[in-house]
């Protein structure tokens, strides 16, 4: 049976979205790895705990609109973090029914230690780039954030 195609096969490796998809795929599994060595963490908790020092008071649902994550994962990692005492949720001030996160003083000391293995993992990706090039690639990757 002969087959017309309408469209030609798309070749994954040149293929933009796939390329960025891979490389993403590669930089999350070596944070996960940095994550774990840290009381088998993951790369959720990761992203809650960063969330949060990058933004102390944050909510949960904050760390849902910056993070890649959807609320029910969020809301697991949370819930982990508050069990492991690295964070904390304590009551708004204008409203006692939202919670803002902090990191507790052993989150805070995590946080760092984790930090330091996350800009290794930058820094390879940084070392592979001249500063020009660096400088480059952020602007063209924001330019492709506003344009999706």
């Amino acid at each position: 049976m002969d087959v017309k195609r309408s469209v030609e096969p798309i070749e994954l490796n040149a293929f933009l979205p796939y390329q960025f998809s891979l490389l993403a795929d590669r930089i999350s599994r070596q944070t996960a790895a940095v994550a774990k060595q840290h009381n088998g963490l993951n790369l959720s908790h990761w992203r809650v705990l960063a969330a949060i020092a990058e933004a102390p008071g944050r909510t949960a649902n904050d760390v849902v609109a910056i993070t890649p994550m959807d609320k029910g994962i969020v809301s697991r990692a949370v819930k982990s973090l508050i069990d492991m005492k690295l964070i904390v949720r304590k009551a708004s001030k204008d409203d006692g029914r939202i919670g803002r996160l902090f990191l507790t003083a052993k989150g805070t000391r995590v946080y760092h230690s984790m930090a330091k293995g996350v800009r290794a993992v930058e820094g390879v990706l940084k070392a592979a780039l001249s500063r020009n090039e660096q400088k480059a690639l952020s602007a063209l990757l924001s330019k492709l954030m506003e344009a999706t």
